[in-house]
């Protein structure tokens, strides 16, 4: 697509979202007040232009009922966006003074093109400075921490605000020395690939183009966290005594306490509200984190509007010592993950957000429009080599122990139904401008690229419709604001989770025992496929996440455990469910890992972030080994 054609279709694009906005009354609130409640179950899922982020899903949430479990598709969708718009709106003054950080500006509006500073999620603080690398030896043993800003003066929030500071094992230096004394981007995107499984990349951009980026078609990822939980981080953590270091590693008694409560009552430990356990692993609602992915953009993707782009902090390796070194650059946003734990759902509430091009064919045309609309025909397969998943169930050997099976493997096939395997590994040799991954050598077909035609599951109808919707109102706020073009127009919301489903598997059905939804209409019993299985088509991306169920064991997605029975991933309700897609994998991974405890935060259950991560360099057989600061349990 030209440019004069793109600008002509974006432009068109909003004056239809605009014609929308004026039929269904969009409403325009600016709020400077950080939390409210969610639209009514009794009234329509409005969606507003405000800065309030919302607090509960259908409120009031109650005894008689209400929240999450009693919410509808429309409800969560309408919740995602509030989400998205008030934590992306302009933040107030950043000086480290205390209560600045995760609040929105009172001067500025959303999609003011004049604000140039970090939006309210970009103030959240990245895991390193919650997870704080840097150490001393004390008593022969190490001391992390603490975190920047630590505890603060007379700071309930114990040094929250403290501007970003981003403190490894070791200290990074720039690599250019000019970038030395650079303020410190609020971005940190000290991961480079799909939680260890996958290297994505965006064959659009011009990988001739480098400047000082080892991988320009790479896309680079970022783990943040808001105020609640680096408050109940830091609040639990002793600094003079290294075994109750909440920052490094979750106390092992703590663990096992959890670990004893989630067996026996099979749902999250009480949190006291706002407050969060001392006793449990159980995070105060309103812990909200986020993941995002970055890239550089192509000269054409930057005039053009359509993304939000902010500076950028990345890494590389100097030379083939294993050092690494920093360069800051200008970088557009094309995926967001929001998750926040609400009263109702202590699950925590996932939803996911996409850049309008990330999907395009090999010659650069949009596959799906801003709304998510699957433009012409879709293309065959969603992957170009086709995948399968091979998910055999053990012979039963009853030990009551959930140790994912190890007998799985991701192969090629022209046959998904039937999961055949391809006689010649053959793969995608000229993605052109499509997206493509390279998957880590562990059980996956790992020896070349595999181009990504169309998602597994297509966005339903009615996140379709919450899309229209919030454009519709963001393009009407843009024009009583007087604000001409907005990128937030080219963003959208890909799906929500919002209640744990447990899926059966069955071990005769081909490709990972799909799940399957009942008729519609989709409800949080009955959740759509692409619900359960929600993933964004940049973070997670290869077949284990793409339609993610079970476990991972060890890099490959599972339904079944060692000893023949099913695995289970998320505990609620007295039920222990084998969920899908992000909830599932925050399950599988955050709330109950081998070893570790973290309610649903991964980064909780991990602990200290020892170094930021350099791009791996790909081989024949795949990519090489690289030092990464997570780890799969």
């Amino acid at each position: 697509m030209s440019k004069e054609s793109a600008m002509k279709r974006y432009a068109l694009q909003s004056l239809l979202a605009l014609s929308v906005s004026l039929a269904i009354g969009a409403i325009i609130a600016v709020n400077p007040t950080h939390v409210s409640q969610a639209q009514s179950n009794k009234t329509a899922a409005a969606i507003q232009i405000s800065s309030s982020v919302p607090s509960e899903l259908n409120p009031p949430f109650n005894d008689k009922g209400g929240g999450a479990p009693t919410a509808t598709p429309e409800q969560a969708a309408a919740f995602a966006w509030q989400e998205f718009i008030a934590l992306n709106w302009p933040a107030g003054p950043q000086e480290g003074k205390i209560g600045q950080r995760d609040a929105p500006s009172s001067k500025y509006r959303f999609g003011d093109p004049s604000y140039t500073g970090p939006l309210v999620w970009e103030t959240f603080r990245s895991k390193v400075e919650i997870f704080p690398g840097n150490f001393q030896f004390k008593s022969g043993m190490p001391t992390y921490g603490p975190p920047p800003g630590y505890p603060g003066v007379k700071d309930p929030s114990l040094g929250y605000d403290a501007l970003p500071a981003y403190n490894y094992g070791t200290s990074i230096q720039a690599c250019r020395p000019s970038q030395q004394r650079n303020s410190t981007p609020w971005i940190n995107l000290d991961e480079t690939d799909q939680i260890t499984l996958a290297n994505m990349f965006a064959g659009v951009v011009d990988s001739t183009q480098a400047s000082g980026n080892s991988a320009p078609q790479l896309i680079r990822f970022l783990a943040k966290a808001n105020r609640s939980e680096y408050v109940y981080v830091a609040g639990n953590s002793d600094p003079n005594d290294s075994s109750k270091q909440w920052w490094a590693s979750i106390p092992s008694n703590v663990v096992t306490d959890t670990k004893n409560y989630l067996a026996k009552y099979k749902t999250s430990p009480p949190n006291n509200g706002t407050k969060g356990s001392k006793t449990y692993v159980s995070l105060p609602d309103g812990t909200i984190e986020i993941k995002a992915g970055w890239r550089q953009l192509s000269a054409d993707e930057i005039k053009s509007g359509r993304f939000h782009m902010q500076l950028v902090r990345f890494y590389e390796k100097v030379g083939t010592t294993g050092t690494k070194c920093f360069r800051d650059a200008m970088w557009g946003l094309v995926a967001l993950h929001i998750i926040q734990k609400t009263p109702s759902a202590p699950y925590f509430i996932y939803a996911t957000f996409e850049q309008a091009d990330n999907l395009l064919t090999s010659d650069g045309k949009p596959v799906e429009d801003a709304d998510g609309q699957v433009i012409g025909s879709p293309a065959a397969t969603a992957t170009t080599p086709q995948v399968c998943l091979v998910d055999p169930q053990p012979a039963s050997q009853p030990q009551g122990q959930e140790i994912p099976s190890n007998l799985g493997s991701v192969i090629l096939t022209s046959d998904p139904d039937r999961c055949r395997p391809l006689t010649n590994a053959s793969y995608c040799k000229a993605p052109g401008k499509q997206l493509y991954y390279r998957n880590e050598q562990s059980m996956n077909p790992s020896g070349g690229y595999i181009c990504v035609n169309k998602r597994d599951n297509a966005i339903p109808d009615y996140v379709v419709k919450a899309n229209m919707q919030a454009h519709a109102a963001i393009a009407d706020h843009l024009k009583q604001a007087g604000i001409p073009t907005s990128p937030w127009m080219a963003y959208k919301l890909i799906n929500v989770q919002y209640f744990p489903y447990d899926k059966n598997p069955d071990r005769n059905k081909p490709n990972g025992s799909p799940y399957t939804p009942a008729s519609a209409p989709y409800s949080a019993s009955n959740p759509a496929a692409s619900s359960y299985y929600m993933a964004n088509i940049v973070v997670e991306t290869n077949r284990s996440l793409q339609m993610f169920s079970g476990g991972l064991s060890p890099n490959v997605s599972t339904d079944w455990n060692q000893d023949g029975s099913k695995h289970k991933n998320t505990y609620y309700g007295g039920v222990f469910h084998n969920m899908g897609g992000c909830m599932g994998c925050h399950g599988s991974q955050g709330q109950n890992p081998a070893g570790q405890a973290g309610d649903f935060s991964v980064i909780l259950a991990r602990g200290t972030v020892s170094s930021p991560e350099a791009p791996a360099a790909e081989t024949a057989g795949g990519l090489a080994s690289a030092l990464r600061n997570r780890s799969l349990k």
